[in-house]
């Protein structure tokens, strides 16, 4: 990436809400922060250990109680993305002779998808049985690495029949919900469009720079050779930040262009500022392409 293109250092480090009725639609939740209860005080989950919410105290990760937590509406996403691919949800249960019903289970499944490097992932399923109140369970995911599938499953023992009720998935990196396919683009752009409004509040003039967007793969044809290369892309950035027409400009190889391309595709910006105001405007962003290491 070419100087002044560096992301941000949280994007390095770093969450999807997904809401689906069982059998129907629902509308989606706001962005949120899970807290768990630790000697009477809630503090922000930080990352769960299985179904075991873990909290930072005085810089250090404790355990805290497993049984009572919230989740509370923040302003802001972390403003990366994941891909949510082959949901699957159901219910099950035991009928007894006697009309009883038993074990009561809801089961999700899905597969993960990312171009970022994301830690301390996990995954919150709120439940909403539409009579009986809400639940919420927390599980473990861990690690999402770039463009590496992942496939999750959790099982919630129920104490109530969900019935018609929905369910609400949240995944988390961090303790910072994240920005996900599931998301209709409109929504999501409209989050965005906030965060940008948010940062260039006040400023006077400013060069275009890069809010979230991850860096381009390696081309996996190229790995046998170890070719390092360069690209060029050019793009239209508006006033809201969103990149238009990337286009080619240049490339040592097709396969640096197209991935060069393709990470583009995913970026926003926080837009030119002239006299207070966001303007729309161009820019070439390079990329410099060198085969990992190794131990990567």
């Amino acid at each position: 990436m070419g100087a002044g293109m560096k992301l941000t250092p949280f994007l390095r480090r770093a969450l999807p809400v997904l809401t689906l009725f069982v059998g129907f639609a629902a509308p989606l939740a706001a962005q949120n922060t899970v807290f768990a209860d630790l000697d009477g005080k809630y503090l922000a989950v930080r990352k769960v250990y299985r179904n075991t919410p873990v909290v930072e105290v005085d810089g250090k990760m404790v355990f805290a109680d497993g049984g009572r937590f919230t989740m509370r509406k923040v302003e802001e996403y972390l403003p990366v993305f994941v891909d949510v691919q082959n949901v699957e949800v159901k219910t099950r249960h035991l009928n007894t002779t006697k009309g009883d019903t038993l074990n009561r289970e809801f089961i999700f499944r899905a597969t993960l998808d990312t171009p970022y490097d994301l830690d301390d992932v996990y995954l919150v399923l709120e439940l909403n049985s539409g009579g009986e109140g809400k639940m919420l369970f927390l599980q473990e995911v861990g690690k999402l690495e770039p463009r590496r599938f992942k496939t999750v499953s959790a099982v919630v023992n129920l104490a109530f029949d969900m019935g018609r009720g929905k369910y609400v998935l949240h995944l988390f990196a961090g303790g910072r919900e994240v920005l996900q396919s599931k998301i209709p683009p409109l929504q999501r752009d409209a989050a965005l469009d906030r965060m940008t409004a948010r940062r260039i509040a006040g400023v006077q003039d400013a060069s275009p720079s890069v809010l979230t967007g991850p860096a381009p793969e390696y081309p996996p044809e190229l790995l046998k050779a170890k070719t390092k290369g360069q690209a060029v892309i050019s793009i239209r950035i508006g006033a809201n930040g969103q990149v238009y027409d990337p286009t080619e400009k240049s490339a040592t190889d097709p396969a640096f262009g197209k991935s060069a391309l393709e990470a583009v595709r995913l970026w926003r910006f926080l837009p030119r500022v002239v006299g207070g105001r966001p303007v729309e405007t161009r820019l070439d962003v390079p990329f410099n392409f060198a085969p990992p290491e190794k131990n990567t």
